[in-house]
């Protein structure tokens, strides 16, 4: 029983930690596809993970009690030297032209950004859900499809604890504000429209879940066969 125990604890703790870096990966993902500069993935207590490895050398301090973040190193602007059209122009000395580009798209696209965190985990456990539904994978292939599954307890945690309770979005440890919620207001959704949808597509979620343990059996290693019956010709 002890052992078992520990090992399901280990487990857990393993699973926890990839959930943290697949929420900070889309962070950082999504930043860097929007222009938002070189991102810097954070872990606690104080490790960064990417570009490099090692002791966390930002600038800012720690936020509190969080489990990891994400910050942008904006890109340096460009230099080109640029000639005229008409070759007569030439004798000219070329002109250098410094091409900078708002790296922060003046805060438009940061609401998507901070929402890809959560919203990156939820599109895996939906894409988990629907794969195990239509492939059936056997073996451990199937346990860790499974365990994806269930990542979409991110973007509910992070909206029912903070909301509802006040507390942080794992009650004693994480962020303590609703950071998918307040993210969809930004970009300009209703805050009680917000809250909804988000509790409505997990809700959803579990149901889709509950229909497969009850059809397939989640954590079988083997997806149920489909009963052959004899062929009998009268």
């Amino acid at each position: 029983m002890y052992k078992r125990t520990l090992l399901f604890t280990i487990l857990l703790l393993i699973y926890f930690s990839a959930s943290v870096l697949i929420h900070e990966a889309g962070h950082a993902i999504t930043g860097k596809l929007f222009g938002l500069g070189t991102p810097i993935i954070n872990i606690w207590p104080g490790i960064e993970l990417f570009p490099n490895i090692g002791a966390t050398v930002s600038s800012s301090g720690w936020p509190e009690r969080a489990v990891g973040y994400v910050s942008f190193i904006p890109e340096s602007p460009r230099f080109v030297v640029e000639f005229n059209e008409f070759p007569q122009s030439l004798k000219l000395p070329p002109e250098l032209k410094v091409i900078t580009n708002n790296t922060h798209q003046g805060n438009a696209y940061l609401p998507i950004v901070g929402l890809m965190g959560s919203g990156t985990t939820f599109l895996i456990s939906l894409f988990c859900t629907l794969y195990l539904y239509f492939a059936k994978p056997n073996g451990v292939y199937r346990a860790l499809v499974v365990c994806g599954t269930f990542l979409f307890y991110d973007i509910l945690c992070y909206t029912v604890f903070p909301v509802f309770f006040k507390m942080r979005h794992l009650i004693f440890i994480g962020g303590s504000h609703p950071e998918p919620i307040i993210c969809l207001v930004n970009i300009g959704v209703p805050f009680e429209f917000a809250v909804t949808s988000v509790l409505s597509i997990c809700a959803a979620q579990i149901m889709a879940l509950y229909y497969l343990s009850r059809k397939q059996g989640l954590f079988k290693l083997n997806a149920p066969t489909e009963e052959i019956r004899p062929f009998v010709i009268a």
